[in-house]
């Protein structure tokens, strides 16, 4: 007799990890500067964001979710059709955020 699927496993199969993995760097990087920002160990380089840290810190975290969860979604239900194409997409748009976020860390902090 086979094991009903769990939770965890419907929702990895439903989402691809790609996906889960770029959400979940994001949401690092959101809450990261928030706390920088609180302590005031950094400032907001980006004039969008730091109007809406002028607001407040959820307008902040909401602002930069509504700027990746679209396109997560979008990628989702494009990689019903082309899963390679996405899987690739995706893969790059983390290396891509990774190397672009400690490239500026470190261009902000050491140059």
């Amino acid at each position: 007799m086979e094991k009903a699927p769990s939770a965890a496993r419907a929702v990895t199969s439903a989402v691809s990890k790609e996906s889960l993995i770029l959400l979940a760097i994001c949401l690092v990087d959101a809450l990261l500067s928030i706390v920088l920002l609180a302590t005031g160990l950094a400032e907001e380089a980006n004039p969008l964001m730091a109007r809406c840290l002028d607001h407040s810190f959820a307008a902040f975290y909401l602002v930069k979710m509504a700027s990746v969860v679209p396109a997560l979604v979008a990628a989702e239900l494009y990689r019903r059709h082309n899963p390679v194409f996405i899987r690739r997409l995706l893969r790059g748009a983390i290396v891509a955020y990774i190397t672009l976020y400690f490239s500026l860390l470190f261009i902000v902090n050491f140059a």
